[in-house]
């Protein structure tokens, strides 16, 4: 699947959830997320390209493996939490938008915070 046909299916489902919306509100916002999840399905076959190029060059490396892993997850949980955050902005719910936001904001802080720790710790051992 190439973007060009991601798009067409983006396009004719927005076309299609804004007719629907003036009829039946609830209806247009199912047909969004419909469209939402089925381009999602669509790059599930990339996605898992690109989780087994990361575990072959992950596989290649002697340390830092676990930065590897972390980096994965926060790109992971931003693109969740962005995903959720615009079904959640098509349906005309902004707060609930910025709330999954920041629910990945902190999620994130959360993952890498080993990380940071560990960067801290070198800096202070180098610094007499």
């Amino acid at each position: 699947m190439d973007i060009f046909q991601i798009v067409a299916i983006g396009i004719v489902g927005g076309i299609l959830a804004v007719m629907i919306k003036k009829e039946n509100p609830t209806f247009a916002v199912m047909v969004s997320l419909a469209v939402a999840v089925l381009i999602f399905i669509f790059l599930m076959p990339p996605l898992a390209g690109l989780i087994a190029l990361i575990a072959n060059i992950t596989g290649h490396l002697s340390s830092g493996q676990e930065y590897v892993l972390v980096v994965v997850q926060i790109i992971g949980i931003a693109y969740v939490a962005e995903f959720g955050a615009q079904i959640c902005n098509d349906a005309g719910e902004g707060s609930i938008a910025s709330k999954i936001e920041l629910a990945g904001k902190v999620l994130i802080m959360g993952v890498a915070a080993p990380i940071i720790i560990s960067l801290v710790e070198q800096v202070v051992a180098i610094i007499p």
